[in-house]
């Protein structure tokens, strides 16, 4: 972490402060000396934040860089805010703000030489410490690896014979070990917890087993020499083995040649925590993912490994399960957590009462026992590369078994100043690889996925939650506020996070980055200019009515989060966030979008209520926030917001617009096909005072190799040309005469299609063999002149999920759907009775469950 805080430091210093210090030579001068010299420790703290959990020396050195870090960090921050509150004054006399900007230099000079004499103090300090040898090798660190690697041989699970679930698991990497190709395949299977080996052990591991080599032979033999005799001996034969716990590429590389491909069928099952490591070793077998255990699950491996410890001489008491399933119910399915659990209560008495104090602290006695759980856990953090260890711990912030929005996530890490620059690359684009990354490295869960793959919400384990929350406090980095709670009134964490309770009056406000707000009734924070350094506000759901106008102080702010909240207007200082990235008034009563907002030029990213219309016009002559991505929920009423107003947003990714439509046709056609980065567009053609439904402008698509995301509502041309990559199409109020499956079901990446009110108005529908490849979600929903719906067999080969609500005169249940093995939920809503007799009789033949979104 501190590797992190110095290596953003350095960033600030090189952006903002030798540029603005080149007028006062001394002030440069030290600039330049404390970059020179975080430069310097910069270079050994990769091995040192490795070494730290071992030795209480190098710990308290990591701890004076990140304090001195810290230090400058604000300095640097504070310099800019005074240069903004200066720069304020200098349209209207240019004299107070060249003072103003003189003493704020002045200041940072002092600033300055009090964390050039701490920098000094830390360089003296390795010395005295005694840790001069820091960044000369890995050899302390091979040693913890080693030890962790001795503790987890060692582990009471380890030669349990009996399995707990994942009988699916088993069944299917079964099945894919026995049939399959004649190619020698890698097997991967993905999952938490795990040490590394090295290459030597694994091959003299195998060298024993498979060759009968002794230690004489080992001592004469390279790594290369144990390969080419293993790949010889089990050239002629048909082979299966099991590495367990890889964690780098380089390992198997290093290993793959021992293992020849005789096109026999011979097998490889690897066991790893990172995706890509899986991918690499075979990219023509699909990693087989880990599942974490259901409830029930979880409570037959509790009991079993308590009564195994008792050498079943003991029975369960009765009230043990409903205790039991309650501790299980907090380990999240994680099987690690679960038997040290285990083995800790079968060492208590089988008292209701030690059970209960087991249960109220869990998290606590998970912790106490490091040679289980927190040292294997620490491992995968010590691994994690600098740049994704605050994204990891940032995590800490949300509450636990909280599901969290991606997109919501990958903004505030952008806005906290995470994610790295690369090339010209959007920031977004790098951070959702940074998720993806560590959800690769299974230290994220994904809940749900879009249609088009790309992640749509996250969770973390708790376990790995309590350890990133330890971590970060040990850091400064964040501090949670807990209803529950007693809160110090001096708060230490750059990052705030509060769970359902207004904390009392926080001391050191001035160093707090980021306020992240959940399950509060009442206003937060009254006294917004305490927090004059603060980057993120994320107020979503409290119940404020009002902002307070100091908010147009915090310059440096970049994500401002109001969904939820009552408000009704946007003071007008809102106009000072120069540096906002992301505002998002949806769900609020702020109507229309203030003019205020205009002016935010650094804005990426807009999200306000469906739909608002935005006034007034900018200038033709200036610049319309240029960088916006994202604009969702706009109106267009007049004839030439999109002519003179909107086509200058030519950055676009996402879109949603409402309003007469048809009266900017041209415009919106023109302004729409020069998006060619679009990723997702809604289009709400409003109705008008003749009542007639509105029509959507009939537009080109073709050329959208992006928009994988398309809802349409209104009037559309049935000559309409979609784009060649879409996976989700919405359409409503279409009106269409024409069976739409015909063309729909030739969209070679449609993966969801929802059919909603009026979208047609036709009487039959088919669906033909080979149509619909990809489609996995369908929803039909209040087609009401439908009567019948033809699907041939092989049609919608990839069919999932199927809700059918309101479609009353839908007299035949499709035959075609009886085949569909892919089919797992069947909805229905508001449909005859007739229809859900029938779909009853054909459940039992099929493997899909029923389920009424609606009552009938």
């Amino acid at each position: 972490m501190t590797e992190y805080i110095v290596s953003l430091v350095l960033d600030k210093i090189a952006t903002h402060l030798i540029d603005e210090a080149v007028a006062l030579s001394k002030v440069s001068t030290q600039v330049e000396w404390i970059e020179d010299e975080l430069r310097r420790i910069q270079c050994f703290l990769k091995d040192a934040d490795a070494k730290q959990d071992g030795d209480e020396r190098i710990r308290n050195w990591i701890a004076d860089i990140r304090d001195v870090a810290y230090d400058s960090d604000d300095v640097i921050d504070t310099y800019i805010l005074k240069m903004a509150q200066q720069r304020k004054f200098l349209c209207f006399d240019c004299h107070p703000f060249m003072l103003g900007r003189f003493i704020a230099r002045h200041k940072i000079n002092r600033q300055i030489n009090k964390v050039k004499t701490k920098i000094q103090h830390i360089n003296y300090s390795r010395g005295t410490y005694g840790i001069e040898n820091l960044g000369r090798g890995g050899e302390v660190t091979g040693l913890a690896v080693g030890r962790l690697r001795e503790k987890r041989r060692s582990s009471p699970h380890a030669c349990e014979e009996d399995t707990v679930g994942l009988v699916e698991d088993i069944n299917m990497l079964e099945a894919r070990v026995i049939h399959g190709e004649s190619r020698r395949s890698v097997i991967s299977i993905i999952g938490m917890a795990g040490v590394e080996y090295r290459v030597k052990e694994i091959l003299q591991y195998l060298g024993k087993t498979i060759l009968g080599l002794g230690k004489a032979d080992f001592d004469t033999m390279s790594n290369e020499d144990l390969k080419e005799l293993l790949s010889k001996f089990l050239e002629e034969r048909r082979y299966i083995i099991v590495l367990d716990d890889i964690w780098k590429i380089e390992v198997w590389d290093d290993l793959k040649a021992a293992f020849p491909d005789a096109e026999n069928g011979s097998r490889i099952v690897l066991t790893t925590r990172f995706k890509d490591v899986a991918l690499h070793a075979d990219p023509r077998s699909p990693p087989h993912e880990l599942c974490l255990l259901s409830d029930e699950d979880s409570w037959k491996l509790l009991s079993k490994k308590v009564c195994l410890e008792w050498n079943s001489t003991r029975t369960l008491p009765p009230w043990s399960e409903e205790l039991g399933r309650q501790i299980v119910k907090k380990c999240g399915g994680l099987p690690l957590a679960i038997v040290v659990l285990g083995g800790l209560l079968s060492r208590k008495e089988a008292s209701y009462s030690e059970w209960l104090k087991v249960l109220q602290s869990v998290h606590w006695q998970l912790t106490q026992d490091p040679t289980l759980c927190a040292d294997i856990l620490a491992l995968s953090y010590h691994d994690l590369p600098y740049y994704l260890t605050p994204c990891f711990l940032y995590l800490g912030l949300f509450p636990e078994d909280f599901e969290i929005s991606a997109r919501r996530l990958i903004l505030l890490w952008v806005a906290e100043g995470f994610v790295q620059p690369r090339g010209q690359e959007p920031l977004e684009d790098v951070a959702e690889d940074y998720l993806e990354e560590l959800i690769g490295r299974s230290m994220i869960q994904v809940a749900a996925r879009k249609s088009n793959g790309r992640i749509k919400t996250c969770s973390i384990h708790d376990l790995l939650r309590e350890f990133a929350i330890s971590k970060a406090k040990e850091d400064r980095f964040l501090e949670v506020i807990h209803q529950d709670v007693k809160v110090k009134s001096f708060t230490r964490g750059r990052h705030l996070s509060v769970h359902g309770r207004v904390p009392p009056a926080l001391k050191n406000t001035s160093k707090v980055r980021s306020i992240l707000c959940f399950d509060l009734n009442e206003p937060v924070f009254r006294e917004m200019k305490k927090f004059k350094l603060l980057r993120v506000l994320d107020l979503e759901g409290i119940h404020i009515a009002r902002l307070d106008s100091a908010i147009g102080k915090l310059v440096h702010l970049r994500y401002l989060g109001l969904r939820g909240t009552w408000l009704k207007t946007l003071p007008s200082s809102v106009c000072y966030l120069v540096k906002l990235q992301t505002l998002d008034l949806r769900s609020t009563l702020v109507s229309p979008i203030p003019a205020v907002v205009i002016k935010l030029q650094q804005l990426r990213h807009l999200f306000v209520n469906e739909f608002r219309e935005i006034v007034p016009s900018p200038p033709p002559s200036r610049t319309f926030l240029a960088n916006l991505q994202t604009l969702h929920g706009l109106s267009i009423n007049g004839t030439e917001s999109v002519e003179n107003v909107l086509n200058k947003l030519t950055n676009l990714r996402e879109l949603g617009l409402c309003g007469e439509l048809e009266l900017q046709e041209k415009a919106l056609a023109m302004w729409i096909l020069n998006l060619k980065g679009l990723h997702c567009l809604k289009l709400h053609a409003a109705g008008n005072a003749t009542g007639f439904p509105a029509a959507i402008p009939n537009l080109d698509f073709s050329s959208h190799t992006y928009l994988h995301k398309l809802r349409l509502v209104g009037l559309m041309n049935k000559t309409q040309k979609f784009p060649p990559n879409l996976t989700e199409l919405s359409l409503q109020n279409s009106f269409l005469t024409e069976d739409p499956m015909e063309k729909l079901e030739k969209l070679p990446n449609l993966r969801v299609l929802k059919l909603k009110q009026s979208s047609y108005v036709g009487k039959e529908m088919i669906c033909s063999s080979g149509g619909f490849p990809q489609l996995q979600i369908l929803k039909l929903s209040f087609l009401s002149s439908v009567e019948m719906w033809r699907i041939a067999e092989k049609a919608m080969c990839s069919l999932r999920e199927l809700e059918i609500v309101q479609c009353k005169r839908l007299k035949i249940v499709p035959r075609g759907l009886w085949p569909v093995s892919s089919l797992c939920i069947l909805r229905l809503g508001y449909m005859p009775f007739d229809i859900e007799m029938k779909v009853q009789e054909r459940q039992g033949e099929n493997w899909y469950r029923i389920e009424h979104t609606l009552p009938f």
